[in-house]
């Protein structure tokens, strides 16, 4: 069998003049309500009032206290000052894991390696020893969960789109196990354990996302674009890429959900069948309402 290379996304300024452009699907899903999120939300500015208590004080008195306000409500969109932030920390997780899982003879990183990708993400005020260490202990996890489960990869970091319903995302892998085919991603968290102690568990949207991955028309056979327009990412497909694509593998059983934290890796089975895909099509709608029709709704001021 062929080993299957990553082929990481492109992230470019601005669409080619004949691109289509696809809805990531990860961007649709945060329509949704996430009681995660908000709780992480809450946190980061509980979080700069209890650790900048000199920095708030200063400000309330050179610039007041709406501004000191808005200067906390922007907390949870800081990085942190001597740590990776959590997506920098789940890019460099998710590499290391796919370079190392997909070639059976590929050699594990050594510190140095790590530490260069570490420094590659990380702002100048990072503790990059301390991030080191919880990469390794990251990667080391996964790499024993691999030891254990000896997963046979058939895809990795492959762009997926939706032309009929026009959305796009990446899936991390595909994947056999014991003869099941499972449409894969991973999620990383730097917490071992949830606020009330129980063990790090997927979320529900989770099989949302994997379902629009699952039930998608083509996945790319090249590095696929991606761009930004008002924190919105979008996919982009240009008719030359359209013509090499191939279609989403249809023998594809279920998903898998793969947690890795500090202190362990465990696999989670996914559904996310025909009935899953109905749901995120309603997520979808919504989407559309919320970024389209919602905006148009409401006109002016009624004028005598």
């Amino acid at each position: 069998m062929t080993t299957p290379q990553p082929l990481f996304d492109l992230d470019v300024d601005a669409p080619d003049p004949y691109d289509k452009q696809f809805w990531s699907v990860t961007t649709i899903l945060k329509v949704l309500a996430s009681p995660a999120l908000e709780y992480w939300a809450i946190k980061e500015t509980a979080t700069a009032a209890v650790d900048s208590d000199a920095t708030i004080k200063a400000m309330l008195d050179d610039q007041g206290r709406d501004e000191t306000i808005k200067w906390m409500c922007g907390a949870r969109w800081r990085k942190p000052k001597i740590a990776l932030s959590a997506a920098d920390l789940g890019t460099i997780v998710h590499r290391l894991c796919e370079m190392t899982a997909l070639d059976e003879n590929a050699k594990i990183p050594t510190d140095e390696e790590i530490t260069q990708l570490v420094r590659s993400h990380a702002a100048k005020t990072v503790n990059i020893p301390a991030e080191v260490a919880l990469v390794k202990q990251m990667l080391g996890h996964f790499l024993r969960w691999c030891d254990r489960f000896q997963p046979e990869y058939t895809a990795a970091e492959a762009a997926v789109y939706s032309e009929k319903y026009g959305y796009a995302g990446c899936l991390d892998a595909i994947l056999t196990i014991g003869g099941q085919k499972l449409i894969t991603d991973y999620k990383t968290r730097r917490e071992p354990l949830t606020s009330r102690g129980g063990p790090q568990r997927p979320y529900a949207e989770t099989a949302l996302q994997l379902s629009a991955y699952r039930h998608a028309d083509m996945v790319a056979v090249w590095r696929a674009r991606r761009t930004e327009i008002y924190k919105r990412r979008y996919y982009l497909l240009s008719p030359d890429e359209r013509q090499v694509a191939e279609p989403v593998p249809a023998d594809i059983d279920s998903g898998l959900c793969i947690i890795i934290t500090p202190e362990s890796c465990e696999a989670y089975p996914m559904l996310c069948d025909e009935q899953v895909f109905d749901h995120f099509l309603y997520v979808l709608e919504s989407f559309r309402w919320e970024d389209d029709l919602s905006r148009r709704v409401v006109g002016d001021a009624l004028e005598v």
